[in-house]
């Protein structure tokens, strides 16, 4: 029984660190970087001798920081105490219940006192424990059709990026609408675009700066000691901005593209009874993600950071490598 418990809650924390990672903006970078590592250490691992005992799989326990310890005591804490004493005149006691309901959860959260995926549990004990909704209620919400509707949405982001999909995309993309300055930068914000409607913003901006930085790399090792070297940096920065507002207007283009999207349909659908479908979103979400990435790709590289450079030398090398290092045959074990 106390290996069984001590597995669940080292398999909580493992799912606890993915979820975090899915949700930093560095992650993306920080997985490519300790990709070589991890493939070192399962290497040397594999080597040890059998006659070693193996590590046992409940190890090394989750050290608690004071951060979390903290946070573990005040919210319980906050709980109890909004119950007691929190009673302003007007507010019912199921909307006092929830509040402190929210204030635990939201403690735990920050602090990460439990693994993110057990402290997303706690409203299915809480909620009906002080009376504020039905338990029937509470369990049917986390079947809601917008729950499953995020699970597909990371599902897809998750196998994209494990098969290099997005790279597929953006490349051919780019290098379908040209290699100037102006065509690279209308190129990597269609192409961040197109992505950020299928994966989260943050993931598809992720996903596209790392090339974006080797071609702004590329064309500064070009234009050394060149006239047009003073000119540069306005085409960095429109590249890279330019890339960060694709991701956040592509998101606007479908339901999953991003979070605030599929909340709005839900409240439409569960407060006034209007059912917005995926394709009827993007009946108007796309033309608006046309027009913006049109104004947004004009003002950066015409008014903001307009530049006297016309070609990038070595931009279209850039492509063509990263394209070529992509036409590898697919293997079982990946790339």
């Amino acid at each position: 029984m106390k290996a069984t418990f001590i597995t669940t809650w080292n398999s909580l924390w493992r799912q606890h660190n993915r979820t975090k990672g899915l949700l930093n903006i560095f992650s993306y970078k920080k997985d490519i970087d300790k990709a070589a590592e991890q493939r070192k250490t399962k290497e040397e691992a594999a080597t040890k001798s059998s006659s070693e005992p193996p590590s046992s799989p409940n190890q090394p326990k989750q050290a608690y920081s004071k951060a979390q310890m903290i946070g573990l005591l005040l919210g319980p804490t906050l709980f109890i105490l909004t119950m007691a004493f929190f009673n302003p005149e007007g507010l019912a006691s199921e909307a006092r219940a929830v509040l402190a309901v929210t204030l635990w959860i939201a403690t735990w959260w920050v602090t990460e006192a439990l693994p993110i995926p057990a402290t997303s549990l706690l409203p299915l004990i809480l909620l009906p424990t002080t009376g504020a909704l039905e338990g029937s209620a509470v369990a049917s919400s986390y079947g809601d059709d917008v729950i499953f509707l995020f699970l597909g949405g990371f599902f897809i982001a998750t196998a994209m990026e494990k098969w290099n999909l997005h790279k597929r995309m953006a490349l051919l993309i780019i290098s379908l609408i040209g290699t100037s300055t102006q065509r690279i930068l209308l190129g990597f914000m269609v192409a961040t675009g197109f992505i950020s409607m299928w994966v989260s913003n943050t993931a598809a901006v992720m996903m596209m700066i790392p090339m974006g930085l080797a071609i702004t790399a590329q064309v500064a090792s070009a234009l050394k000691d060149k006239p047009e070297e003073k000119d540069f940096p306005k085409f960095e920065k429109s590249l890279i901005f330019g890339i960060g507002y694709a991701g956040t207007i592509g998101g606007v283009g479908t339901l999953i593209g991003t979070p605030p999207n599929i909340i709005l349909a839900g409240q439409m659908r569960e407060i006034f009874g209007i059912e917005i479908s995926f394709a009827t979103w993007m009946l108007f979400g796309i033309p608006v993600v046309a027009i913006m990435l049109l104004f947004t790709w004009f003002y950066l590289g015409r008014v903001a950071f307009k530049t006297e450079i016309k070609s990038l030398p070595g931009g279209k090398a850039v492509i063509q490598d990263e394209r070529k290092s992509l036409a590898r045959p697919l293997t079982k074990n990946g790339w």
